[in-house]
């Protein structure tokens, strides 16, 4: 009998895939819109609760200024991680 030939050494897995079964079962405890209707509905409402939170908290319209500019540029660090990531992961 032949020898059977050895088995390449694995590719290294992104760490998404290697989550993805963790991921999968918190997924099945969320209860998500049965349309898209109610879905923009529920966005809608969650948006709307929000404002009214933030100006609820924020004494000024300076003071809500600075906040909008500190959410903004803590988007463009996102973006800027989330382009590097696709680029490791993916190759774009």
């Amino acid at each position: 009998m032949g020898r059977l030939p050895a088995p390449k050494k694995a590719e290294r897995v992104p760490i998404w895939l290697g989550r993805l079964g963790m991921v999968a079962e918190e997924l099945k405890t969320t209860n998500f819109p049965s349309t898209a209707e109610e879905g923009l509905k529920q966005c809608a409402e969650l948006s709307a609760m929000a404002l009214h939170i933030l100006r609820e908290q924020v004494q000024s319209d300076a003071e809500l200024y600075r906040l909008i500019n500190e959410l903004t540029a803590d988007d463009a660090r996102h973006a800027e991680r989330w382009r590097r990531d696709c680029a490791r992961f993916f190759g774009r």
